[in-house]
C-alpha cells in the first residue's frame, strides 16, 4: 500500500515541479534558448580560463612536483614549506605557460614564413602559367578557324554586367558594411576573452586546491553524501582520463612528426623539418590531423615539383594508415586505459556525431564510460561470489565439467544435509 507521509509528499511535489518547469520550457523554448545563448556569452571567459586553466596543469603538476622533490629534502618546518610551495607554483606556472607559448611561436614562425615563401612563388610562376595558357589557345584558334569563328561572333553586353554590378554594390552595400562591422566587433570581443580567459586561468591554478575544497564544501551542503561522493570519484576520473589522454596525445604527434622528418629526410623531400612539425602539430586532431598537414605540404612541395608532391602525398597516406591503426590506437590506448579497438570506434563515432570536437572528446569519454562500466561489472561479479576465470580461462569442454561438478557437488551436499 502506498501511505501518504511526508516524504512521499515531498518526492510528489518534487515530480509536480519538475513536470511544471519541463512543460514551461517546452513552451517558450525559443525564450530559454536565448537565455542560455546570453549566459553562455557571459561566461565565455570563464569557460576558456577553465580550458586554460586544465591545459596549463599538465605542464605545471610535473614541473613542480620535480622542483618540491629536490626542494623539500632539507626543509622540514610546516612554515618554510608553504612559503617554497607558493613560490614554486608561481615559477612552476610561469615555465609552463613559457613552454606552450614557445611551442606556438615555434610553430607558427617555423611555418607560415615557409608558406608566404611558397605562395609568392607560385605568385611569381602564375604569369608564365597564364602565357603558356594564352599561346595555347592561340594555337589552338589557327588549327580550328571554325571556333575563332565562333568566338569572334559571340558578343559580350558590357553595359548591362556594369549595371547589374552596380546595382549588386547598391544594393548590397549596406549588408557588407554590417557583416563587416559585426566581424570586427566579434574579433574584438574573441580577443578581449582570450586575455580574461588567461587571467581567469592564472587565479585558478594559483589557488586551485582551495577551489577545489570550496566546490566540495558546496556540493556536500546540497547533495546526499552518497551522490557526493559517486560525483566526486566520476570527476577524479574525467579529470585523469582527460590529463591523459592530452599526454598521450602530444607523445603520438612528436612520434608522428619524427617519423614523418625521418621518412622525408631519406626520400630527399624538401622543407623535411618544417612539414614535419606541421604534420606533428596538426596531428593533435585526431586521425584527419596529418591529412590537412598533408595538404598544407604538399602545396609547399609543390612549388619546387609536382612530382615530388605526388609522392609526398603518397608517403603520408601510407604514414598517416600507421598512425591511424597502429600508433595512435596504442599510445592514447595505453595512456586512457582503454584498448585499442574502442579507440578507433570512440573517434569514429564521435567524429561522425559531433565532427572535429567529437574525434577530440570521443576517446576520453570513451574511456570514463569503459572504467565506469568495467567496475560496475566486477562489483556484479563479486557480489555473485563467481570466480570468473573458470568461465573465461577455460575451454567449452573444460567448463561443462567444471559446471556438471559443482552440479554434483551441490547434489551430495543436500542429499547429507536430508
Amino acid at each position: 500500500m502506498f501511505e501518504l507521509n511526508k516524504n512521499n509528499i515531498k518526492k510528489i511535489l518534487f515530480i509536480i515541479l519538475i513536470a511544471l518547469i519541463l512543460y514551461f520550457s517546452l513552451q517558450n523554448i525559443n525564450f530559454i534558448i536565448g537565455v542560455l545563448s546570453t549566459a553562455l556569452k557571459l561566461l565565455n571567459p570563464l569557460i576558456i580560463g577553465i580550458c586554460i586553466a586544465f591545459l596549463v596543469n599538465i605542464p605545471l603538476k610535473k614541473i613542480e612536483t620535480l622542483i618540491l622533490k629536490v626542494v623539500n629534502k632539507n626543509k622540514k618546518e610546516k612554515n618554510k614549506r608553504e612559503v617554497v610551495s607558493k613560490i614554486t607554483r608561481i615559477f612552476s606556472l610561469l615555465i609552463s605557460f613559457l613552454i606552450i607559448l614557445g611551442i606556438i611561436f615555434m610553430v607558427t614562425f617555423l611555418i607560415i614564413p615557409e608558406l608566404i615563401n611558397a605562395f609568392n612563388l607560385i605568385k611569381e610562376n602564375i604569369p608564365s602559367v597564364v602565357n603558356d595558357t594564352i599561346n595555347w589557345i592561340k594555337n589552338m584558334l589557327n588549327n580550328y578557324p571554325e571556333i575563332q569563328t565562333q568566338i569572334s561572333e559571340f558578343k559580350i553586353d558590357w553595359d548591362s554586367i556594369n549595371n547589374n554590378i552596380n546595382n549588386f554594390v547598391k544594393d548590397n552595400f549596406s549588408v557588407a558594411i554590417t557583416s563587416s562591422i559585426n566581424f570586427i566587433v566579434a574579433f574584438s570581443t574573441g580577443i578581449v576573452n582570450f586575455f580574461m580567459g588567461i587571467i581567469f586561468a592564472i587565479y585558478l591554478l594559483l589557488q586551485k586546491e582551495t577551489f577545489l575544497k570550496q566546490l566540495k564544501k558546496l556540493v556536500l551542503a546540497y547533495i546526499p553524501e552518497k551522490r557526493a561522493k559517486a560525483i566526486f570519484e566520476i570527476s577524479s576520473l574525467s579529470n585523469k582520463i582527460f590529463s591523459n589522454f592530452l599526454g598521450g596525445q602530444f607523445i603520438e604527434a612528436f612520434i608522428l612528426g619524427l617519423l614523418c622528418f625521418i621518412g622525408m629526410s631519406i626520400f630527399g623531400f624538401p622543407y623535411a623539418l618544417t612539414i614535419s612539425v606541421l604534420i606533428g602539430f596538426t596531428a593533435l586532431i585526431p586521425f584527419f590531423g596529418p591529412l590537412i598537414g598533408m595538404l598544407i605540404g604538399a602545396i609547399l612541395i609543390l612549388v619546387n615539383s609536382p612530382t615530388s608532391a605526388f609522392w609526398f602525398i603518397v608517403f603520408i597516406l601510407i604514414l598517416q594508415q600507421l598512425e591511424g591503426n597502429f600508433i595512435y590506437p596504442k599510445v592514447v590506448g595505453n595512456s586512457v586505459g582503454l584498448p585499442g579497438i574502442w579507440v578507433i570506434l570512440a573517434v569514429t563515432l564521435g567524429g561522425s556525431l559531433f565532427g572535429i570536437l567529437g574525434m577530440l572528446i570521443g576517446v576520453p569519454i570513451a574511456s570514463i564510460l569503459y572504467t565506469l562500466l568495467r567496475k560496475n561489472v566486477n562489483q556484479n561479479i563479486s557480489k555473485k561470489d563467481i570466480d570468473i576465470n573458470e568461465y573465461i580461462d577455460e575451454d567449452e569442454e573444460n567448463l561443462n565439467k567444471t559446471k556438471f561438478k559443482k552440479f554434483s557437488s551441490k547434489k551430495k551436499e543436500n542429499k547429507n544435509s536430508k
